[in-house]
């Protein structure tokens, strides 16, 4: 953004989010199923969409999509923790 006096203003605000909202997680590990479990014990059955999306070339990482909904930051923060935790999940994106 140029301001009026010409100086170019860069800014990395937070993008503003309404809540509640859907909320896609991609997650990465070594196997799916265990993957699956890991994001069976923290949400409720019912509570969210889990697909399967890519593996690697060599086959030694899935990558699964979550897809559920978050009531606010703190809930989408808390949910992040969770599945960081979960020895199964290596990466979440």
């Amino acid at each position: 953004m140029v301001e009026p006096d010409g100086v170019i203003k860069t800014t990395m605000d937070k993008p503003e989010i309404t809540y509640p909202c859907r909320w896609s997680f991609t997650l990465i590990g070594t196997d799916a199923q265990a993957v699956s479990e890991s994001v069976g014990k923290c949400l409720p059955p019912g509570t969210y969409q889990l697909t399967p999306s890519k593996q690697s070339r060599t086959g030694k990482y899935v990558s699964l999509h979550l897809d559920t909904e978050v009531t606010s930051e703190d809930d989408r923060n808390r949910l992040f923790a969770r599945l960081k935790a979960a020895p199964s999940i290596k990466i979440i994106l």
